[in-house]
């Protein structure tokens, strides 16, 4: 708490339109910072995109071999587990491919700017970002609509919608600091959000929204 109470104190207020990358208490009462994040040395996001992607994948496998698993016939299942294993070797191959695109896209960096108070914290990508992805969320949604491929449909609507999220202190349950790469993850029941900020505000940071999260021990 030390740290928290330090900045609080110490930082001259600035106005609410605030974009630097240091943590900044603005005149409203809200802290403010920007972050660019690298997305060639941090993999969080391309990491959670797997995990999306991968569990819907689960749940595809589970409902082909529902009735044998049932039935407890996993002869079917077994003898199919090496076509699983290509499919996923290339859904990794084009899901490395799609990141660097979208990366290269963004200039190499996702750019986020926080604003956080006692009540939360939210993550919005800055304009011309958020532009950016609305735009090729449609292309990918378009693509995937006209080659009948449901699964870029639904890749262009999470590449559109995912620009803005906001967390609420009161129902955070868990939160997971990952140092290495600057991360703090804000899991809700529903929604996870992940939190970036330079080094020197990190402790800050973690220290602010734990000690406003009363369901988090």
């Amino acid at each position: 708490m030390d740290t928290l109470n330090n900045l609080s104190s110490n930082e001259q207020l600035e106005s609410s339109n605030y974009s630097g990358e240091r943590v900044r208490l603005c005149k409203d009462g809200k802290y403010r910072w920007t972050y660019p994040m690298n997305m060639l040395t941090n993999p969080t996001v391309y990491f959670t995109v797997c995990k999306i992607f991968g569990g819907l994948g689960a749940i595809a496998f589970i409902a082909t071999y529902i009735s044998d698993i049932f039935s407890g016939n996993f002869a079917n299942m077994i003898e199919d587990l090496k076509w699983w294993g290509v499919a996923i070797l290339v859904f990794l191959v084009i899901s490395g491919i799609s990141y660097l695109i979208v990366a290269a896209q963004y200039g190499g960096k996702y750019i986020v700017r926080f604003t956080m108070d006692e009540n939360g914290i939210k993550h919005e990508q800055v304009p011309v970002q958020k532009k950016k992805a609305v735009k090729l969320g449609a292309v990918l949604a378009g693509v995937g609509a006209l080659t009948g491929s449901p699964g870029r449909v639904g890749q262009g609507i999470l590449t559109a919608a995912h620009t803005t999220l906001a967390s609420d202190f009161k129902v955070v349950r868990s939160i997971k600091a990952q140092r290495r790469w600057n991360t703090i993850k804000v899991n809700e029941p529903f929604a996870k959000n992940q939190v970036y900020t330079t080094k020197e505000d990190f402790d800050f940071v973690l220290d602010y929204i734990r000690s406003h999260c009363p369901k988090v021990k």
